[in-house]
């Protein structure tokens, strides 16, 4: 099939979205699809909507997103268009609904993302202060959007609910398909039983990657590897993502490597390392619309502790690759729950087995670039 692939920047960037969209993408075409880049929108703003967005800010002490703006979302649709036009494809897949919802065209069109406009309002700390006008327009777009297309795909459960229940959109127009593993990772089952064993004997330790300390739940994952430690077990704390708040001097068993870059061989190569020997990765995130974190680590093996918040229960399933704690859950049942799955070894092996089970059925590129593809092709039978 010839697809065209539309983003508003630059797909092929692995830089990109998390790397989501270059494996996106990669996974269509390694499931023989054809695929015709869209990229690199401008973001064309109207004169008037810059004034709000002032106006917002000095009066009301509220946000004008600007990308939230009918404007700018028929701005992007009528440059799709216009490429669109050099090109011969049976379908169109975005990655986002912003560059669809305007989009005039007869041929399936599809969209891919991780969240609706709803389902973040309130939810991530960009999305707490928008203006009334913003939040009406972004909601106008997201309905324009999921009535103008002809499937939506999330990537969890909670999202295509959101698209379900707050835009009355029917369930047969929605889709689920789970974002994968944003790495190159080609482990046998013996190697990843041979990292299991390792970690069997040896001392706890523990995985924290998250880039934004306070959303990730980073105080949390500190305070329970104390907790951990004040009660005799030899435990270290790995802290991955970049700047650490001031928290004063670090304890000699946490070390913060900062940022690790997987595009860059030597600091991905410390990020596996990391991934591959610690018992657990544990993000608690306060606010999450998937987590491609828990992925990765079921991709080595590693069982996730988290929140059980936004998309993570599409990723995580309790004994299976993890376990989820509710939203009010301490630092105490955090600190059980870790340390009853350590001490038994032998529920901590078949634990870790499990999540890279989850990995090789569910979490990767392959299945859900299948499952993609199988959904782009019926959709464009059923519409010839």
């Amino acid at each position: 099939m010839k697809i065209a692939f539309v983003t508003t920047y630059d797909a092929r960037n692995i830089l990109n979205w998390s790397g989501s969209s270059y494996y996106i993408s990669k996974s269509l075409e390694d499931q023989h699809n054809d695929l015709k880049y869209i990229g690199n929108l401008k973001r064309i703003v109207s004169p008037i909507d810059k004034i709000k967005k002032i106006n917002c800010r000095i009066f009301s002490n509220k946000d004008f997103v600007l990308d939230r703006t009918v404007a700018v979302s028929k701005k992007y649709c009528e440059q799709v268009e216009e490429q669109l036009k050099l090109q011969q494809c049976d379908c169109i897949f975005s990655i986002g609904s912003i560059e669809m919802a305007y989009l005039k065209t007869k041929i399936p069109k599809i969209f891919y993302t991780d969240a609706t406009f709803a389902s973040m309002i309130d939810y991530y700390k960009g999305f707490m202060n928008l203006s009334p006008e913003i939040i009406r327009q972004g909601h106008r777009i997201e309905k324009q959007a999921l009535e103008n297309c002809t499937l939506a795909i999330y990537s969890s459960e909670w999202a295509a609910n959101s698209a379900r229940d707050f835009y009355g959109i029917n369930k047969a127009k929605i889709k689920v398909v789970p974002l994968g593993a944003n790495m190159e990772i080609e482990y046998s089952k013996t190697e990843i039983n041979e990292f299991i064993n390792k970690k069997t004997n040896a001392s706890l330790k523990i995985l924290f990657n998250g880039v934004d300390w306070e959303r990730k739940g980073g105080d949390m994952v500190v305070q329970t590897v104390k907790e951990i430690h004040s009660r005799g077990i030899n435990v270290q704390l790995h802290l991955v993502g970049g700047k650490t708040p001031d928290i004063g001097p670090l304890p000699d068993f946490i070390t913060d490597h900062g940022f690790l870059n997987k595009s860059v061989a030597r600091e991905k190569a410390i990020l596996t390392d990391l991934y591959t020997s610690c018992h657990f990765l544990f993000v608690p995130s306060y606010a999450e619309a998937f987590g491609l974190v828990f992925c990765e680590a079921s991709a080595h093996g590693t069982p996730s502790i988290a929140r059980n918040t936004g998309g993570i229960p599409s990723i995580i399933s309790n004994g299976k690759n993890g376990f989820l704690l509710n939203p009010e859950n301490q630092v105490q049942h955090y600190a059980d729950v870790i340390c009853e799955n350590y001490h038994d070894k032998k529920k901590y092996y078949e634990l870790a087995l499990s999540s890279y089970n989850e990995f090789s059925t569910r979490l990767n590129w392959n299945t859900s670039g299948g499952l993609l593809s199988g959904i782009i092709r019926a959709a464009v039978n059923d519409q010839s």
